[in-house]
């Protein structure tokens, strides 16, 4: 089932009373910056507006300009969150506990159903490639970052290269972005795609379909060779 854009439904909970154990600053700061998610996903950097963003809050523009310096401050922060934001849903995922096989699986569907869950950041990963990266070559921390996930692909291709399920060879980071190739192509292009070979490609059926499509075509990769030849999945 299709849900609606994360930062709506963020926005949505940020109307909620400050919880005891969250400094009033701090949820000011996290209003702003799920108002921004909204604004600079939908309009682009230069279509978006600091008073809208500032009028779906609680703060005022002395604020904002307080806590991220401009807009382009604000909007760098906005990519870095996006960026944390499945890093931190990947950390709840206990990879460690799958065998390796069952791991890739785990992290091929779960990158794919977060970009159809969360509308938003594939709009924002869009607009900065149009960009050509330009604001996010100025963040002091999007590398660390994204240091988790490569390091726990990492682990598990050496766990099933012990297990003799993979074969040797395979760099992480050029496997991870082909697992968001996969999934991301998808998902930024459902609309043209969707035209052009006349399929709803947002079906649940279609979804299903494509998860195991894509597992299967990562297994298939990393399958250890047997005999010469590389082993089926």
């Amino acid at each position: 089932m299709r849900r609606t854009s994360s930062a709506r439904r963020d926005l949505t909970e940020a109307a909620r009373p400050v919880a005891p154990h969250e400094r009033a600053p701090e949820r000011r700061k996290r209003e702003l910056l799920e108002s921004a998610l909204l604004e600079f996903s939908t309009k682009g950097y230069g279509g978006a507006r600091m008073d809208q963003i500032v009028g779906r809050t609680n703060s005022n523009k002395a604020m904002l300009y307080h806590y991220f310096g401009s807009k382009e401050g604000l909007y760098i922060s906005v990519l870095e969150e996006v960026y944390a934001g499945i890093r931190r849903s990947e950390a709840e995922i206990d990879f460690d506990g799958l065998s390796p096989p069952d791991a890739i699986c785990r992290l091929v569907e779960f990158t794919f159903d977060y970009y159809i869950q969360n509308p938003s950041f594939v709009r924002m990963i869009n607009n900065e490639n149009l960009h050509e990266a330009a604001f996010l070559k100025r963040s002091k921390s999007i590398s660390a970052l994204n240091t988790s996930i490569i390091v726990k692909l990492g682990r598990i291709l050496q766990r099933g290269i012990d297990a003799g399920d993979f074969r040797k060879g395979i760099d992480p980071t050029d496997l991870y972005i082909s697992i968001t190739g996969l999934a991301y192509t998808y998902v930024s292009n459902r609309h043209t795609l969707s035209i052009v070979f006349k399929r709803d490609l947002f079906r649940s059926s279609m979804l299903q379909a494509r998860r195991k499509t894509m597992a299967e075509m990562v297994l298939r990769y990393l399958a250890a060779e047997q005999d010469g030849t590389t082993a089926p999945v």
